[in-house]
């Protein structure tokens, strides 16, 4: 099913984490697969890390005809549906493809983290005052430490200074 003659794009609703192996199992069954990431930093076992994953989870682009590889692609191990309004497959306009395209880079959609402004309330997530709120105060040499104000019940702020990444944007 590798010819671009009718194709158009579509939107595949993947089973929950099955993005990566419903993509792998499509790609020599359609002309054409696009599945955007996003590099972003999540908490894990109390460690700020950077990964890779889907930008929009559950879903991946494919490109096929839809007459030829609706059943192919609907039935696959891994895939839930291909969004449609009532029972016809919606077509994705190709711009709207490209657009997500053009913002990445390898395919990777990367968002910079704005930095963190005097006054802004924070938390921090690792370390020995894990779980406390306090309020930024500044950057330390660069952007490798920060120094923030500790709220505690004896004082008005006890300043801090910590990794910058200990420090995090309250959920």
């Amino acid at each position: 099913m590798r010819d671009s003659g009718g194709t158009q794009w579509y939107l595949v609703r993947t089973k929950p984490h099955r993005e990566r192996s419903v993509e792998m199992q499509l790609r020599d069954l359609v002309a054409e697969l696009y599945l955007p990431l996003l590099k972003a930093r999540t908490s894990r076992w109390g460690r700020l890390r950077w990964v890779l994953a889907p930008l929009f989870p559950c879903y991946l682009f494919a490109r096929f005809d839809l007459r030829g590889g609706y059943f192919t692609v609907r039935y696959l191990p891994g895939v839930h549906s291909i969004v449609s309004a009532g029972r016809d497959p919606i077509a994705v306009a190709p711009m709207v493809v490209e657009e997500i395209r053009r913002r990445s880079v390898n395919g990777v959609v990367e968002l910079k983290e704005r930095p963190f402004g005097y006054g802004e309330r924070v938390r921090l997530v690792h370390g020995p005052f894990k779980g406390f709120e306090a309020v930024f105060e500044r950057y330390l040499s660069g952007a490798e430490r920060v120094s923030v104000l500790l709220s505690t019940v004896e004082a008005t702020g006890v300043r801090v200074v910590l990794s910058a990444e200990a420090v995090a944007r309250p959920i």
